[in-house]
């Protein structure tokens, strides 16, 4: 019996800007020596290559995941990770995963959350990290709109990318705990340099509403978005978030 934490790439497709979080986690106790590594090629009908395998003595194994190609679509991110996730519960006894998302692959974790909350055969997600997460299609705030205005109502522009969460948020489960954690890289132009504050915090009012315990946080950075898995303070808000540990 396993209870896996999915590390989910971002829009490159490989696993090089989700590995030197997971580099900096490992080794953990009942985590493993290093982390198996699904890939899913969207653009071979999500055929999947498996790099490494689980150790016997992993309860808590971290699985990296990459969809081979460049996409920044939650639609085919979705579709990967069910490949992944069943690969998995082919394998092993899951009874539920924790997901992190970063960038895109915060889409695609909130899609994939949507699109298998009414099928039984897929584990439930017990927790979801969003590291510097997209769900709003890299939108700005508007003139005389606030982050606060966010926070409470959502974004006055909306995309096609978070309508699809809006409109399905109610199927993922209200006992998934979850946090969203962005950078204050440019604290005059709200970013993580790639990001607006505005995207990531986007969809937090609609889980506020929903009744799911989470928490956001804006943490001072000198690391831009691309780098910001190789940060150590990242390493640490995931640590104590998913595995209770400082």
């Amino acid at each position: 019996m396993i209870y896996p934490t999915i590390y989910i790439t971002g829009s490159g497709g490989d696993i090089s800007s989700i590995e030197p979080l997971v580099t900096r986690l490992l080794p953990m106790e009942k985590a493993g020596q290093k982390p198996l590594v699904l890939l899913a090629n969207i653009k071979k009908n999500y055929e999947l290559k498996v790099q490494g395998q689980i150790s016997k003595d992993a309860q808590y194994p971290m699985i990296e995941f990459g969809t081979v190609a460049k996409t920044d679509s939650g639609a085919l991110f979705s579709a990967g990770l069910q490949k992944a996730v069943s690969y998995l519960v082919d394998h092993y006894q899951v009874p539920w995963i924790n997901l992190v998302g970063y960038s895109s692959g915060g889409t695609g974790a909130v899609y994939y959350m949507i699109d298998t909350a009414e099928k039984s055969s897929f584990p439930p997600v017990n927790k979801y990290f969003s590291l510097e997460g997209e769900y709003n299609d890299v939108t700005n705030l508007v003139t005389g709109e606030g982050l606060t205005d966010v926070l409470e109502n959502g974004p006055l522009i909306k995309t096609a990318m978070y309508n699809y969460i809006a409109d399905n948020y109610t199927k993922i489960s209200s006992k998934t705990q979850m946090m969203f954690l962005e950078g204050d890289f440019d604290t005059e132009k709200q970013t993580d340099s790639a990001i607006p504050w505005a995207d990531s915090f986007s969809i937090y009012h609609l889980f506020k509403k929903n009744g799911n315990e989470i928490a956001i946080t804006l943490y001072p950075t000198k690391y831009r978005h691309s780098k910001d898995p190789t940060n150590p303070v990242v390493a640490k808000y995931v640590k104590n978030f998913l595995y209770g540990t400082p």
